[in-house]
């Protein structure tokens, strides 16, 4: 059958948030304290399960920014400060979610500031990129096979995420072979 419209749900707690009646999930930073990635597997599916009864075919969840500035304003809705970490605990997530609707892991990469994160740019180097911002996102990809990654506001290395070539186009759809699709952060996402 043809598939509609696509809905998306944010749902890094679930989806009553936005659409009413649903189970409230703890926070991932929370949920990452388990350290129990077959937990966050179900968490993930009955997420999942709850956004599609609403006519979701989309979730913009996991949350996976590494948590490294105090002042950043979402730092509930990721696992922790470790990319490992991270990656195991998302990767269970899109496992569960994807049982239902396609995942969305965000934000591609480097996001880690609220107040200035539509100006800021990260100026980083390619050593610190792969190993501290990259490794969890490309364990989703490679292994819990997400749907769609959504890139972040800001920039980096003078690139705004949404429409970095380096990012998008060498590292996640080139080295990586992400088969799925990029969305851009909402409202002030795109350039």
């Amino acid at each position: 059958p043809a598939v509609g419209p696509i809905l998306s749900i944010d749902g890094p707690r679930g989806v009553s948030k936005f659409v009413g009646r649903a189970t409230a999930f703890p926070v991932a930073m929370a949920r990452g304290a388990t350290f129990d990635p077959e937990l966050e597997r179900r968490v993930g599916e009955a997420i999942g399960r709850e956004a599609l009864a609403y006519g979701a075919t989309q979730l913009l969840a996991p949350t996976m920014n590494v948590l490294r500035h105090p002042r950043w304003g979402r730092a509930q809705e990721t696992y922790g400060e470790d990319p490992l970490h991270i990656g195991l605990m998302a990767a269970g997530f899109v496992g569960g979610a994807q049982e239902h609707v396609m995942a969305t892991a965000k934000h591609y990469a480097a996001n880690s500031i609220e107040n200035t994160r539509t100006e800021v740019d990260v100026t980083i180097d390619e050593r610190t990129l792969r190993e501290i911002y990259l490794p969890h996102f490309r364990h989703v990809v490679q292994s819990a096979r997400v749907a769609s990654v959504m890139s972040a506001y800001n920039s980096v290395n003078g690139a705004f995420c949404s429409q970095n070539p380096h990012l998008i186009r060498d590292i996640l759809k080139g080295e990586w072979q992400f088969a799925g699709f990029v969305v851009s952060d909402w409202v002030w996402g795109t350039h």
